[in-house]
């Protein structure tokens, strides 16, 4: 129902004794003037100019877009790099952050429908927004003094939680203004005059959204990962501070165009409570209806004993858009993880472009904004036209459909990609059994008895017993090794009891003893197998310098990076700071002069353990052992799916937005939108529900369940939209006008308005 058809459909309905106050059907003073001009000079040419202030809209849209994925763009790896949360974790965190800033969208929709007017509520959320994205970039401050103590314990707090803190209040504030923002926009324009002019606008509106979204996603990574702060390598201060400025200008840009807007005022009545207790009493008349009783065309007709049949029309229409609403959380369950699986599975990928040029995985979401705006033009000056000459996809619900179904193609093709990239991934013991490699640094073979088996390892060399069919099973074993002909050698045979039940994967080295009369074997070193987060290699050293360290620290050097060990012995905790690349191996003692060992090349993603020991006449020597294969397969295999899923996205997204305004009754526009946004809410939790449930070992398996489910799910959408009629907007136009003169005098009056026509999807 337009505008002005609510207007007329008000004022003919009669109020009836005991009946709730006339229910508000939003129409503005500006629908009021062209309202009254049409019916003084039907034959007036109109011509209205674009609203002014919604160029403040669409600026303040940029900056908060900015703000939001700027800030989203490193969260995941946040979660899981700086505040230590495992990769499935990160990823269920990440989603519940989401659908929490599609939940609120709700409660913001309530408030500006019936309290405050969508301004006023998008002033004040934003306020609270602001704050969140403070406390946020606050409590990303590693280990500094904040109001007296650590950040990591803030008033007792510990950073986790200050973190998870400005986390949510960020989810309350752009939730809150999510439902408001594009129908306040909405507002701007006079319908139907301007709904070509409106048609414009949600397109320049998305625009406005991914090209804030482009240049965040470019930004904020590499002020995570290239700008050291706080005395650390990384800096999510900085990263997640950016935004939360851009978002204080979208602030102050929305309050310079304060004088220009069309402020809409809330409903008179509260349309929540109102709405909700005409259904209760139509469900509740129904069953209390008597046999042989007139039976209505629909249930909600059984209110109109209390209710304004303006109001029951309205809820008849949300109601039929809820339903169509049913199907869409699956295309935002898969459209939201090129956030998190897909952000993931671009850390196992190879990012090196050549030339000195890298793409880092959180950066593969530029892709996505980037062919929005290549995209949203095409698609309008040249797609939509000629869908619509040839009669296909010339309906919202259509291009949805299509939309959704391009997103589960983009799955499958995700699905194949991983599969490609699974000979490359760690291989991880399962639970209560061990992985062990064996190093022998001695001049001479070892031949090693444990576990009912012997090994034979060959001198100055490495044995991995990385097959499955090689993991021991947790528990306490005895070693006997025994050299073979190692020159100056007293003690030949070595006798170690291993404790095996500490690591999934441990290496253990055999090196000359101090004395170098004999030889020892270090206690078991935990090693990590997983690739690193960043897709940099991950290097770990394992040493034994005690025969020339004489008690003092050994200092390790590698590409500008330094790693102080005990003496004479140990293990140095991983690193992955290291771009990929060829670097000089030093070390020092004691602090002195560095010895250059040799030079290395360590590759994208793999994970390497470096072995440093003192051969017998004490010259340092060195073994490099990959422990994890590099990532071998391009990154630029993930662009296929991520134009699919975009090309979806455009058929989708805003095609939803313009479809959620143009069908929503007038006072109860944002109260859609909220309603739209709780389709994205559902779909987070869609994939929060599938990542927990781990139904899969295997991630390439869960792609294609997704994509599968979005098949099925397309399919019942479309058959909701073959049976939806949509709500037509008159063409009040001074041709159609004059048209309808000239035919006939008593002819139809334009367009039927309010009419509802079946138009097949």
């Amino acid at each position: 129902m337009s505008k002005r058809s609510s207007l007329s459909s008000s004022s003919e309905s009669e109020t009836k004794v005991g009946k709730p106050p006339p229910y508000n059907t939003g129409q503005t003073d500006d629908e009021k003037t062209v309202a009254r001009m049409d019916s003084e000079d039907p034959n007036k040419e109109k011509k209205l100019k674009y609203p002014r202030s919604v160029f403040f809209i669409v600026v303040n849209e940029f900056c908060e877009r900015f703000s939001y994925y700027g800030m989203r763009t490193i969260l995941s790896l946040y979660l899981n790099k700086a505040l230590g949360f495992p990769e499935d974790t990160a990823t269920v965190l990440y989603h519940v952050f989401i659908m929490l800033c599609y939940f609120t969208p709700i409660l913001g929709a309530i408030v500006a429908d019936t309290f405050l007017g969508k301004y006023k509520t998008i002033l004040y959320v934003s306020i609270l927004y602001a704050v969140g994205n403070v406390v946020l970039s606050v409590g990303a401050i590693p280990n500094t003094e904040w109001i007296g103590a650590p950040v990591e314990d803030a008033y007792g707090v510990p950073q986790t939680v200050v973190s998870l803190i400005g986390l949510f209040i960020i989810a309350v504030g752009t939730g809150g203004i999510k439902p408001c923002v594009a129908a306040f926009g909405g507002d701007q324009f006079i319908r139907p005059q301007q709904d070509r002019q409106l048609e414009t606008f949600f397109s320049i509106f998305y625009f406005s959204i991914n090209a804030g979204s482009l240049l965040s996603t470019v930004v904020t990574p590499i002020l995570r990962d290239e700008v050291e702060c706080a005395g650390v390598e990384t800096c999510y201060p900085l990263a997640f501070g950016v935004p939360a400025i851009l978002f204080a200008v979208a602030l102050a840009v929305f309050l310079i165009g304060s004088s220009s807007y069309t402020k809409t005022p809330p409903s008179s009545h509260n349309v929540i409570a109102q709405s909700t207790s005409c259904i209760t009493h139509a469900i509740s008349r129904k069953f209390k209806a008597k046999k042989g009783e007139k039976k209505r065309d629909h249930w909600l007709d059984y209110a109109d004993d209390k209710y304004d049949t303006s109001l029951i029309q309205d809820l008849k229409g949300v109601l039929t858009i809820v339903l169509l609403y049913l199907p869409m959380p699956f295309f935002w369950a898969l459209f939201d993880q090129q956030g998190s699986r897909w952000t993931f599975q671009a850390t196992r990928m190879d990012g090196n472009l050549g030339g000195g040029v890298a793409i880092k995985p959180d950066q593969m979401q530029v892709v996505n904004p980037l062919l929005i705006l290549l995209f949203v033009p095409i698609f309008e000056a040249f797609f939509y036209p000629l869908f619509n000459k040839i009669g296909v996809l010339h309906r919202p619900l259509q291009k949805m459909v299509f939309g959704g179904t391009l997103a589960g193609v983009a799955f499958v093709v995700s699905g194949l990609v991983e599969l490609q990239l699974e000979p490359t991934y760690a291989k991880i013991p399962p639970t209560n059994s061990l992985q062990l490699n064996i190093y022998n640094t001695l001049d001479c073979n070892l031949t090693i008895n444990f576990n009912n088996t012997q090994y034979e390892v060959p001198r100055l060399s490495a044995l991995p017993l990385d097959d499955s069919s090689e993991y021991f099973k947790n528990g306490v074993y005895d070693l006997v090794a025994t050299s073979m002909n190692c020159p100056d050698l007293v003690n030949d045979t070595l006798m170690k009891t291993l404790n095996m039940t500490q690591y999934p994967s441990a290496s253990l080295l055999f090196s000359y003893s101090s004395d170098s009369q004999g030889f020892d074997a270090l206690d078991l070193a935990e090693i990590e197998l997983e690739k690193s987060d960043n897709a940099n290699p991950r290097i770990r050293i394992l040493y034994d310098l005690a025969t020339e360290s004489n008690g003092e620290n050994v200092t390790f050097m590698i590409g500008g990076f330094e790693w102080t060990g005990l003496p004479d012995q140990g293990s140095t905790e991983s690193m992955d700071r290291l771009s990929p690349g060829s670097y000089e191996i030093k070390y020092s003692i004691g602090g002195g002069d560095p010895v250059l060992i040799r030079s290395e090349e360590f590759l994208t993603g793999a994970v390497y353990e470096v072995v440093v020991a003192s051969d017998n006449p004490g010259e340092p020597f060195m073994l490099v052992q990959e422990l994890t294969k590099p990532n071998s397969v391009s990154i630029l295999l993930l662009i296929p799916q991520y134009v699919l899923i975009t090309m979806g996205e455009v058929m989708f997204s805003p095609i939803g937005l313009q479809f959620s305004f143009t069908q929503a009754p007038e006072s109860m526009k944002s109260l859609i939108q909220g309603l739209w946004q709780l389709t994205v809410a559902f779909g987070n939790l869609i994939v929060i529900i599938i990542a927990e449930a781990k139904i899969f070992p295997k991630q390439s398996d869960e792609f294609f369940l997704f994509a599968g489910l979005m098949f099925v799910d397309m399919i019942i959408l479309a058959i909701l939209a073959w049976r939806y009629k949509y709500k037509e907007t008159p063409d009040s136009s001074n041709k159609e006008k004059k048209k309808s003169i000239s035919d006939s005098s008593d002819s139809e009056s334009i367009g039927d308005e309010g009419r509802e026509q079946d138009t097949g999807m």
